[in-house]
């Protein structure tokens, strides 16, 4: 095992054994060293298993390659997200909680859309209500009533609870009727699956004291982001037995409350329900000089650089407009790329170590057509799960496998008589006679499908693909989304025992077989929010006028909002690894066509 050189602070958190703590880590003080590190000892030096839970995919991944795949790895640690973890205990425990086979994952916004719809029609009452409101209007609506069903779920009350204090308290009739049309679907969402392990938990001791003797230790990591299902479910998993717990995270990165979370859950629960002893590490070994001093202003701290001797560069610029602040962010990244090398930047200077940040994805208009007329390469980040099929034979190929795993799945069986516009999918005279004729034959393909034939059913597909007479564009998008299909089913079977159709496809609705692909190359554009956990060498962060960043809604709010918001600029600015450039126009167009004189973000101040 390779020596890893760790600060006096870090190897104290190494080293600590049987207890509950609380560290509160700054950004960059490299708090997955400091998790992985402990693990593996632990592994190497105490009987029982080790629970690891993340709120990524991407730091979960990161956790399991740093920690290698030694036999006592392998056997004694499991690393996942909170999802993953509760999906893992539904898979073995689905017939206790009502369900006479496993549920599948409605992981699509668009679907969840559709059940509520579906909900709203039920009812004669909603029906009329809906029908009244202009399209805006209806969309809001089907907003809402999602909003409040997810609160229902993550704050663990009842739907009539909730409706006291809401203005909408008509809602609470939609969410019995939307949890009915998921269960007829044999289906739940994300919420449901971490509310149905609680509830599994709470309601059936025999089957939690299990768990509880599988783990002795539990480490949780980016516990600011902890909302109160989630605590209440570590609080169901430990109950009396487990007291080894370690909780690690950032009040200063808080940025979630819009989904429940806080990091009361962390500083204030848990350290009066556990009895935890709190450990402060605040060094920064990611950042330069110059970007970590201009975080400690943003938030009034005092981070230490630690071993660094490089300097980095930290600059606000003034924009007369967007169009402005836009060229201003372009000059830059033809002046490093052209400029090739940096004393401060480890090799070339490429566009894939460029960064562009903003609150809003609106913001990005104007630098994204300048990038465009330039031809430079580039990529909006996402933050979403599963896969996303854009080819229209890859859809059908997609509703056939969702249903050939859950036969009751009723809504994606419409969704496919829509495409193939047909009334009936098992009558394959109407497939045959469809917009798509070859979904007949994608059909006979995916009901032999097994765990064991998959990849040569996938070879079968690609040679249809290939002799179907389409476009060329259109046929080599869709043989790349089978590629991409066919790479994240390896990925599955090389991180599961027993892999199962089933098992494959609940991974990819919770994104665990997500793959880097090639299509990520040039400068990135990402909202804040969905940059989270990542980082780059040279960050532009645009848009930082007040109303923009902070935004006007949390201006108007204020309070824990506001807080929010700024904790939103602090994990901006330390996405930053070198040089941090910090931007805003002193007009922006609005929406109706005037032009609006802006003002710098209240955020910046302390920093001129």
């Amino acid at each position: 095992m390779n020596k890893i050189n760790l600060s006096h602070k870090q190897q104290r958190i190494v080293d600590l054994n049987e207890g509950a703590y609380l560290v509160l880590a700054s950004a960059g003080s490299g708090k997955t060293r400091v998790l992985t590190e402990r693990i593996k000892r632990l592994s190497d030096s105490v009987d029982g298993k080790i629970l690891a839970i993340t709120f990524t995919n991407k730091a979960a991944n990161e956790i399991r390659e740093r920690l290698g795949t030694s036999d006592k790895i392998r056997k004694n640690v499991f690393v996942g997200t909170f999802h993953s973890f509760c999906q893992s205990i539904l898979e073995l425990r689905f017939k206790l909680l009502g369900y006479n086979r496993m549920p599948h994952i409605f992981e699509d916004d668009s679907d969840r859309l559709e059940l509520i719809k579906q909900a709203i029609k039920s009812v004669p009452y909603f029906e009329s209500i809906y029908n009244d409101l202009e399209t805006r209007k209806k969309n809001e609506y089907t907003y809402n009533a999602l909003q409040f069903i997810s609160t229902v779920k993550r704050e663990l009350l009842s739907a009539e609870e909730l409706a006291e204090n809401s203005e909408n308290n008509e809602y609470q009739y939609l969410f019995e009727t939307y949890q009915d049309i998921l269960k007829s679907n044999n289906a739940i969402d994300f919420d449901d699956i971490i509310r149905l392990v609680y509830e599994l938990f709470t309601n059936n001791d025999s089957v939690a004291n299990l768990y509880r003797k599988a783990y002795t230790y539990i480490c949780i990591d980016e516990c600011q982001d902890l909302n109160k299902l989630q605590y209440f479910l570590l609080k169901a998993l430990c109950g009396t037995v487990i007291k080894n717990v370690m909780m690690v995270g950032d009040p200063n990165q808080s940025i979630y409350g819009f989904n429940g979370s806080a990091s009361s859950y962390m500083q204030e629960s848990f350290v009066s329900d556990f009895q935890a002893n709190t450990i402060t590490l605040d060094e920064n070994y990611r950042c330069s000089k110059s970007v970590i001093e201009a975080s400690n202003k943003l938030m009034s701290l005092e981070v230490e650089a630690v071993n660094y001797v490089i300097k980095g560069d930290f600059g606000i610029y003034q924009a007369q407009s967007e169009i402005d602040e836009a060229q201003y962010v372009l000059n830059k990244i033809c002046e490093f790329v052209q400029q090739k090398t940096h004393n401060d930047i480890e090799g070339e200077i490429t566009f894939d170590k460029i960064s562009i940040l903003a609150r809003n994805k609106f913001v990005f208009k104007q630098i994204e057509e300048l990038l465009t007329n330039k031809n430079i390469p580039f990529y909006y980040k996402s933050g979403n799960v599963g896969i996303k099929f854009s080819s229209p034979l890859m859809k059908i190929f997609d509703l056939f496998f969702r249903i050939r795993i859950n036969p009751i799945d009723k809504l994606h069986q419409k969704k496919l008589e829509d495409i193939l516009n047909v009334n009936d999918i098992s009558n394959n005279d109407e497939i045959n006679a469809s917009k798509f004729p070859v979904a007949k034959r994608i059909k006979d393909i995916v009901n032999e499908l097994s765990i064991e034939n998959f990849h040569l059913k996938i070879v079968a597909l690609r040679f249809l693909f290939e002799n179907e007479n389409l476009q060329d564009d259109e046929k080599k998008m869709t043989i790349d989304e089978l590629n991409d299909f066919s790479n994240q089913l390896i990925l599955y079977k090389k991180q599961n025992v027993k892999p199962t159709i089933e098992g494959f496809k609940s991974a990819i609705a919770l994104g665990l077989t997500n793959i880097s692909n090639n299509k990520e190359i040039g400068v990135c554009l990402s909202t804040v929010h969905t940059m989270k956990g990542q980082e780059s060498e040279i960050v532009f962060l645009i848009g930082m006028d007040d109303g923009t960043f902070p935004d006007y809604r949390a201006i108007n709010k204020g309070g824990e909002e506001l807080l929010q918001e700024k904790n939103n600029a602090y994990v901006a600015f330390t996405r930053a690894k070198r040089f941090l450039y910090v931007s805003y126009p002193k007009k922006r167009l609005m929406p109706w066509g005037d032009y609006k004189a802006r003002e710098m973000s209240r955020f910046l101040k302390p920093l001129i």
